[in-house]
């Protein structure tokens, strides 16, 4: 865009930071204070942070910047457009009090890494970093995953000493060096010990909780399409309540980060073939290296692999497989930090075994979970929904999510469906609120979940409208024609 030719005298030609200055200032992003200054120690304010993590959320996504996109109609504040933007793509989901204080770079890691994943942008780990191995980074913290995520990728790598200082001002220059790196990979920087691959190899740590050990013993059973299990937690360690499967795995550990689990030859290896086929086409990475971007399998790996804790579902961000010579490791990453010291109960299915499947094997609980589950794929053998049906099965999944503890506001039935909106369904949480079909074969589907504006049935009972709030505070109503 324009040339840098030295002209910020308070910019050094020996800082570490000068490239990045020169850099950011040739592609606009950061302009000087004045057209001799840039004012390396100076601060960034929280909207000037969300306008260089949309800027760079556009060069990512569309690999160039278009200004119309950050136009709002009766702006009142410069940064108005950019907030509403970053708004719309998730990089922001909170209200601040004041756009104008400083940032933190804990913050700063928070907006670059939902602006990063946004963008669908194929972001190497080239640093390793067991999850609460940075000192002054608290597992427990807002922006924890976040950093790590930055520090991974070597956009953030902290200072001498391996600091990173989350709740600090990010500076200027350290803010230039930030968007530079996550424009030009050439740039970020390598931190661990020499020799690394790209990416970490999935490997296990201290301060994992096993729940599950597993044996090495072979196994002549073929063609299973997954396992599943429930325990749970107690002293430091884990009771399998009752699984299916679980044989064919070992070496099932949950982290603050992640859940992975171990496959050998002679053993899971073999029979899980289908679900390895499944699992590998939907990894982030494999071995060190990086195969495909965490949105292009978002979907897919959140289809595969259902995990609970607590009752609570937790997301995963992406799958990273290794093989390690007599076995391979599968690593699930979560979208936000758990802590399992404070987790009693762990609920998992991974691959499609089937609601009916888990219940002959005495995972009711987990069936009904497993039922209310975005995406999930039921049996081979359940019917049809266009097929008539024994009308207790329907009114006993209708019973099942009507749990004692649902405060349900609203329900209603129509021909081809039972509705029900409200907290507490299937036994969750009071503010657990969602908007579920049950229909005539007793199978289930949670069409939204949180708390809804709005909800009715026009007056021919043909369609169900319902309002949920946008992150820009305008309201959007959905409507789902039962004809």
């Amino acid at each position: 865009v324009r040339t840098y030719a030295g002209q910020f005298a308070d910019v050094p030609g020996t800082a570490w930071y000068y490239n990045n200055v020169a850099q950011a200032y040739e592609l606009g992003l950061i302009n000087g204070k004045s057209e001799n200054s840039f004012d390396p120690d100076g601060t960034l304010t929280i909207a000037e942070t969300i306008k260089l993590a949309s800027v760079c959320n556009q060069l990512l996504a569309k690999g160039a910047v278009d200004d119309s996109a950050f136009a709002a109609e009766n702006a009142s504040a410069w940064y108005d457009g950019y907030v509403a933007y970053a708004a719309q793509r998730d990089i922001v989901t909170e209200t601040y009090e004041n756009y104008n204080a400083p940032a933190t770079r804990g913050m700063v890691a928070v907006l670059f890494s939902r602006a990063i994943s946004n963008a669908g942008a194929n972001m190497p780990e080239i640093n390793e970093a067991v999850f609460g191995s940075l000192a002054d980074v608290p597992t427990s913290a807002w922006y924890a995953t976040s950093a790590y995520r930055l520090y991974r990728w070597g956009i953030m790598a902290g200072d001498e000493n391996g600091l990173l200082h989350p709740e600090s001002s990010i500076r200027r220059s350290e803010m230039s060096a930030v968007v530079t790196r996550v424009v030009d990979p050439s740039l970020r920087m390598r931190v661990s010990a020499a020799g690394t691959s790209d990416t970490p190899v999935v490997t296990v740590s201290a301060g994992e909780l096993v729940l599950y050990e597993g044996t090495n013993d072979p196994k002549s059973v073929a063609g299973l399409t997954g396992f599943a299990a429930d325990f749970t937690a107690q002293n430091g360690g884990a009771v399998l309540n009752a699984s299916y499967s679980l044989d064919l795995v070992n070496h099932v550990a949950v982290e603050r980060d992640n859940i992975s689990f171990r496959l050998r030859p002679g053993s899971g290896y073999e029979a899980l073939a289908a679900l390895r086929e499944k699992l590998e086409a939907a990894a982030v990475g494999a071995n060190g290296k990086v195969l495909r971007s965490g949105v292009e399998v978002y979907p897919a790996i959140n289809e595969l692999l259902y995990l609970w804790a607590d009752g609570s579902r937790v997301t995963i961000s992406g799958l990273w497989y290794a093989d390690h010579g007599d076995y391979t490791t599968y690593a699930f990453y979560f979208d936000e930090a758990l802590d399992p010291s404070a987790v009693g109960r762990y609920q998992l299915v991974c691959g499609t075994p089937g609601s009916d499947t888990l219940r002959l094997c005495g995972l009711d609980d987990l069936a009904v979970l497993v039922d209310s589950a975005y995406g999930v794929q039921a049996d081979s053998s359940v019917v049809d929904a266009e097929t008539p049906v024994d009308n207790e099965q329907y009114l006993r999944a209708i019973e099942a999510a009507k749990s004692t503890a649902a405060e349900i506001p609203f329900e209603y039935e129509s021909d081809r469906c039972y509705i029900l909106y409200g907290a507490g369904l299937y036994g969750t949480g009071a503010d657990d609120y969602r908007l579920l079909f049950i229909f005539r074969d007793g199978t289930s589907q949670t069409v939204c979940e949180g708390k809804l504006k709005s909800i009715r049935v026009n007056s021919a009972g043909s369609v169900l409208y319902y309002t949920v709030t946008a992150p820009d505070g305008k309201e959007i109503q959905h409507g789902v024609n039962f004809d």
